[in-house]
């Protein structure tokens, strides 16, 4: 009786604790790509991170990637953005979403395309870097390394964020 008892609590303390995990999971970013809704997710694993910052002269340089999978580090369909801000102000930005599991092509590309950063919100404090904000319009399709995205073949992006990125320090 006392080892079905410990075996019921252990599942239930599993199962608990798997439930807990997706409950307070929040996507970093979510929009839409085409048609589809997506939810992206930064993941972290102690001082690692997929959402850092560095400081490079006056400016901040962001980089971030999204992945769909909450818990798996998959670049399939994965969202990764490079914000450049000075002073607080975005200066450049650029947006890209993974087809395979690799970075290279094909891929969607902001280059090429007609993509709008907007952010509502930057807040640095000590080595994190919280950065909200939307991203609208027309990723470019790029076939191969070689070819020029195409916006005849691109898609619409509508997506929010709301990530707090790490500082690299060297």
């Amino acid at each position: 009786m006392l080892k079905q008892c410990v075996s019921w609590l252990a599942v239930s303390l599993i199962a608990g604790c798997s439930l807990l995990v997706s409950a307070d999971e929040a996507a970093d970013m979510v929009g839409t790509l085409g048609e589809d809704e997506y939810a992206w997710f930064v993941l972290r694993q102690g001082d690692d991170s997929n959402a850092s910052f560095m400081e490079v002269g006056d400016q901040l340089h962001v980089e971030v990637t999204g992945f769909i999978d909450p818990v798996e580090w998959s670049a399939q369909e994965a969202l990764a953005m490079s914000l450049t801000l000075e002073q607080g102000v975005l200066v450049d930005a650029k947006v890209v979403q993974l087809m395979g599991e690799t970075t290279m092509p094909p891929l969607y590309t902001s280059e090429g395309g007609n993509v709008l950063v907007t952010l509502s919100h930057v807040k640095q404090a000590g080595r994190d870097l919280h950065v909200v904000g939307q991203i609208e319009g027309q990723l470019a399709l790029q076939h191969t390394l070689e070819s020029s995205p195409s916006a005849l073949e691109g898609v619409p992006l509508s997506v929010h964020f709301d990530i707090t990125a790490q500082k690299v320090e060297f």
